[in-house]
């Protein structure tokens, strides 16, 4: 009911408006795909970081290293997409200016939770609670990182992209 008072349209999973309809189809696609790999690569990490380590300790470690390194790769389109020449950040100052402190809190965020990644990945293979504490504050950020890409798309456009999700 909402959708139809504001003139919105359903597309693809994504609310849109009518009114601000100048997110490009190719971008936005692309931001569905990186959003996708890395929800997917998160779960993945997640389930290695829950899985009992007990009695096994490298082989846990190596396991949630692994999925990290599978989170770093979807977390690096992720930059591709938002912060590459014409991406999303780019699309979002052109469409909504006013919404230049959000970008640059994202963009921060890039570094922070591409260091954590980072680090984790590099960890010393029998460090479980070290590990543990580390996969659970990244992907924590993430999460955040997340919510907080997902307002700021909704704020420029009037798109809730975690429709599909």
């Amino acid at each position: 009911m909402w959708e139809a008072e504001v003139g919105a349209a359903h597309e693809g999973g994504l609310l849109v408006s009518e009114e601000d309809r100048d997110l490009d189809e190719a971008t936005l696609d692309a931001i569905r795909r990186q959003r996708f790999g890395v929800r997917s690569a998160l779960g993945e990490l997640e389930g290695a970081v829950a899985a009992p380590a007990a009695g096994r300790p490298k082989e846990w470690v190596a396991n949630v290293v692994d999925r990290a390194i599978s989170l770093r790769a979807a977390f690096d389109e992720h930059i591709t997409v938002t912060e590459g020449s014409g991406g999303l950040f780019d699309e979002v100052l052109g469409q909504a200016p006013r919404l230049s402190n959000q970008v640059n809190k994202l963009r921060a965020e890039h570094s922070t939770i591409g260091a954590g990644l980072d680090a984790l990945i590099g960890a010393p293979a029998n460090e479980v609670g070290d590990v543990r504490a580390a996969a659970v504050r990244v992907m924590g950020e993430l999460v955040h990182h997340r919510s907080d890409g997902s307002s700021l798309i909704y704020e420029a456009y009037f798109v809730d992209i975690d429709a599909a999700d």
